[in-house]
């Protein structure tokens, strides 16, 4: 019996964008006057584009990209929604029912949605051929009549499944490319599944040197489903050392990524090691990536902190920190917040025992989580040193999350060569060891 996993999307609401270059058309009467919503995908980021069905029954979603080639969604809340290709210049989709689903829409000149269809119709029939003939077998002697004629029946159902994976295989349409990657998420769900260490080990391979990364970055809840089955797979059919391998078959696969994919890729597998409470692996995985690679994404960028941070590894530079031609043989970065009553006493303490600190030749940078321009003004007034960053967006902020901050107030200590010495939470702890 073939099993398959069935793809559902889960939406989650992002930034509205309005910039034109990709365009997806609505046209259907009968949602006049209804709010409808695009959803495209990077990775495990999900954007959207909202709309209003307007008199006529038009709305048109303008995507802010000039090469998105993946899965999209378009949803009429309360009117239900349909899954789309999105890799040509203009996505035209027709609906002449009060319902939008697969059953009433129609792509009209669209190459990609109509081979994707063709490609999802033929296949189920021919695995429900399959299926019947296969059970057809089970139930006739071996000299049977109708077994002789099941048999030819059977080649011929072969025969048209071969024929389509090869025109599949001969496309450079993305429609074909997001089928293999389904067939690529059956096989690794079966092989998860059944527990079969020696299928797996195909399963990997692929996954490292051939899997279309690029194409699964826009495919939708494929990528989330793909990744959470990938680590399941070892935890499945790996032995004792099931983390060892998992990080090293990460890294070589991370190995052949090219931006943005490769930050996605990393990001999303160090998620899944916190789900699986993997934190050997996670380490395996995080030892590769580059000291000066800075991670925009924010569970990346907190993990990879802790993980320099845990392991004297150099920080990441200071975003808006300016260059000084002062010698300082240390730094020491004091993250602080003016709403917090304990900061607010720290702060004070640093003011005072600053002078000591120059001498010291340790230069002090605070970064303020502040989100009120005048309070974070008024709060450095009567800070000494030079470099007082805030860029007013909390522990949100690319220094905060760079540097894991979880609580304020926070001080490191990073020796010239921007490792981490130590990491207080007073400056009296700083004090004692240095002066």
């Amino acid at each position: 019996m073939i099993r398959k996993f069935f793809i559902s999307i889960s939406f989650c609401l992002a930034g509205i964008c309005s910039l034109a270059a990709q365009q997806v058309q609505l046209q259907s009467p009968p949602l006049a006057n209804k709010d409808a919503r695009l959803y495209y995908f990077s990775g495990a980021k999900v954007d959207s584009l909202l709309s209003v069905v307007d008199a006529s029954g038009k709305a048109t979603f303008n995507i802010p990209l000039t090469d998105y080639r993946g899965m999209a969604a378009l949803v009429v809340p309360g009117a239900g929604g349909v899954e789309l290709v999105v890799a040509e210049a203009v996505v035209s989709v027709r609906c002449d029912a009060s319902e939008l689903n697969t059953e009433t829409v129609s792509f009209s000149g669209s190459k990609e949605n109509s081979f994707l269809k063709y490609i999802f119709t033929n296949q189920s029939r021919y695995v429900q051929q399959q299926a019947w003939l296969q059970a057809g077998n089970q139930l006739f002697d071996a000299g049977s009549p109708v077994l002789s004629a099941i048999q030819p029946e059977q080649a011929k159902v072969e025969a048209a499944m071969q024929a389509l994976d090869k025109e599949i295989n001969s496309s450079s349409l993305y429609s074909a490319k997001y089928y293999r990657l389904v067939d690529f998420m059956n096989r690794l769900f079966d092989t998860e599944q059944k527990r079969d260490s020696e299928r797996a080990a195909f399963i990997r391979k692929e996954m490292e040197e051939t899997l279309d990364i690029a194409s699964l970055y826009t495919s939708g809840q494929l990528w989330g489903s793909v990744l959470n089955f990938y680590i399941s797979l070892f935890n499945h059919t790996a032995g004792e050392d099931k983390q060892q391998q998992y990080a090293a078959s990460i890294q070589r696969t991370l190995q052949r990524l090219p931006a943005p994919y490769y930050e996605a890729f990393l990001a999303g597998c160090i998620t899944e090691t916190e789900r699986f409470g993997w934190r050997e692996a996670q380490d395996g995985i995080l030892a590769a990536v580059h000291p000066r690679f800075a991670p925009s994404i924010g569970n990346l960028q907190r993990a990879l902190g802790a993980y320099r941070a845990k392991n004297s590894k150099a920080m990441p530079d200071i975003a808006g920190l300016s260059r000084t031609m002062e010698p300082h043989s240390r730094t020491l970065v004091a993250f602080y917040d003016s709403d917090c009553a304990s900061c607010v006493n720290e702060m004070f303490r640093l003011i005072v025992l600053y002078p000591q600190l120059k001498e010291k030749g340790i230069r002090v940078v605070s970064i303020a989580a502040d989100t009120d321009k005048k309070k974070y003004e008024n709060g450095i007034k009567d800070f000494q040193w030079k470099d007082k960053l805030c860029d007013f967006k909390g522990f949100e902020g690319e220094n905060f999350l760079n540097y894991n901050v979880v609580g304020s107030p926070s001080f490191y200590l990073l020796d010239k060569d921007n490792k981490l010495e130590g990491m207080y939470f007073a400056v009296g702890e700083v004090i004692e060891g240095e002066l």
